[in-house]
């Protein structure tokens, strides 16, 4: 198999400036999540709302605004952080990998901002940043899924989307989802199944299999969760996928696999580098982003 299971940590994080923020004392319902009778998944109920904490002026830019935001109602608070100039032209929902808070990428969010792109990046669920829960990965999100209790992988793709609403509210603007290898794979999923997404970016990023002679209950889990089993949906919006030769964590020909799965119109990159996004490939992201 060409295909790869990744342990996933998530920890999110989202942040609005100025107006139009939804005020502290909107309540949401939580989302219902449910699996189709293909098995993909099927989120209801999805409200972007959210309270801003703080507002700053960047050091590097004047012109830059930086926020960080909560965003409640969907088990447990999440948190982001939104770089974004006067008047962009583009918005974009990063999602970063493994064990990386979203504070990590600030400076990255930064320089996409001077492009006139706006940038709200997760500070994903057990990814160790300010949002909390569990550091188990896929293993503790089976056992969710075999006891009955909503995986954080959903809950993660699910802050995804309402993270996307939230920028299309607010900037009115084209929104596209960007994720680094585990981030690319909740990317995926969330912009396969949200119709309001321009376009998908996925570094360092693969499909997700198990063997037909696993579990049924395994079996399940993971095409419910596997990018492989929904990045075909994503078009017509335009998929792209970026993955250095010397990766690694996940073999080049795992991110071959997934951009063989997706349908036209779509794009894939070999970049200079190891594992995860990297200078050159902010410099592909933005270009195309533009280009659009």
């Amino acid at each position: 198999m060409k295909r790869m299971a990744l342990v996933l940590f998530f920890c999110m994080t989202a942040a609005v400036m100025g107006a139009g923020c939804t005020t502290s004392d909107t309540v949401a319902a939580a989302p219902a999540y449910s699996l189709d009778e293909e098995g993909a998944l099927v989120i209801i109920g999805i409200t972007p709302v959210y309270t801003e904490a703080a507002t700053v002026v960047s050091g590097i830019n004047d012109s830059i605004g930086l926020s960080d935001l909560t965003f409640s109602g969907n088990n447990g608070d999440v948190h982001a952080l939104l770089v974004a100039p006067p008047d962009p032209v583009a918005a974009a929902v990063l999602v970063p990998g493994a064990g990386v808070a979203a504070a990590a990428h600030e400076e990255r969010a930064v320089s996409y901002a001077e492009e006139g792109i706006a940038t709200l990046v997760l500070d994903v669920r057990g990814n160790g940043g300010e949002t909390a829960g569990h550091t188990g990965g896929l293993a503790e999100d089976l056992r969710w899924f075999v006891s009955g209790k909503t995986p954080q992988w959903y809950l993660t793709i699910g802050d995804i989307v309402a993270a996307r609403m939230m920028l299309t509210e607010r900037f009115d603007v084209p929104v596209y989802i960007i994720g680094s290898s585990n981030g690319g794979m909740t990317g995926a999923v969330a912009a396969a199944i949200d119709s309001g997404v321009a376009g998908y970016f996925g570094v360092s990023t693969s499909e997700i299999s198990v063997g037909d002679d696993t579990d049924s209950d395994v079996r399940a889990f993971v095409r419910s969760v596997d990018p492989g089993a929904y990045v075909a949906e994503i078009s017509p919006a335009p998929v792209w996928l970026f993955h250095s030769p010397t990766d690694a964590v996940i073999p080049f020909e795992n991110g071959l696999s997934l951009f063989n799965a997706a349908k036209e119109p779509k794009n894939f990159e070999a970049f200079n580098g190891t594992h995860g996004i990297n200078p050159e490939v902010d410099s592909m992201i933005t270009g195309a982003i533009l280009t659009f």
